[in-house]
């Protein structure tokens, strides 16, 4: 198969980062925010807002990683990382915030995996209830505020992490559906 010109995965990762802005100004954006000021009132917006950058970021490499044609992922992705990139241009971030910024972004990837695997698992399970993600929503949570006892976020019937966690689904559904859009209309007959 023959690859993408360069440009090409540039306008795809642009086109990737919208559907990230779309999701992150959404209700999951929404919600995750709310339930981390209800996880800690203390926390600052700024921290908040990070925090759920990189949840949605993570969700939609995820989601990337479940659509694409595996030899296409590395370069689609690229492309999204050069989008970004391009946004952040005129903030004139020094190299070492540059760095910093990638390092936390690894860190939380590798935070998040093992849950969401685990927390997937369970999704795909059919007699799974109806909240999903709870392990991945806590370790959001513990990246706004670290605790040695964290409190409870799943008790009651239909609190903020609820919330969070059906708004997550659906946008993780709304990220499959147009990632899927995205593969068929650039990659269809891939393999």
């Amino acid at each position: 198969m023959q690859r993408l010109h360069p440009a090409e995965y540039l306008g795809l990762g642009r086109q990737v980062a919208r559907l990230l802005g779309s999701c992150l100004e959404g209700a999951s954006g929404d919600e995750l925010r709310e339930l981390a000021r209800a996880y800690d009132p203390s926390a600052n917006e700024a921290r908040i807002s990070a925090e759920v950058f990189l949840f949605h970021k993570y969700l939609l490499m995820r989601a990337c990683v479940g659509v694409f044609p595996e030899s296409e992922v590395d370069y689609v992705v690229g492309g999204l990382f050069a989008a970004l990139n391009e946004r952040a241009s005129g903030l004139e971030f020094s190299p070492e915030r540059q760095q910093a910024m990638e390092h936390m972004w690894q860190q939380r990837a590798a935070q998040f995996d093992r849950h969401f695997s685990q927390d997937r698992a369970e999704f795909l399970d059919e007699g799974s209830g109806p909240v999903h993600w709870k392990q991945t929503i806590v370790r959001f949570c513990q990246n706004v505020r670290e605790t040695d006892n964290p409190p409870n976020i799943w008790a009651g019937a239909d609190g903020p992490s609820h919330a969070a966690s059906r708004s997550v689904t659906a946008a993780l559904d709304h990220m499959v559906s147009a990632l899927g859009e995205m593969n068929r209309l650039h990659f269809s007959g891939a393999a």
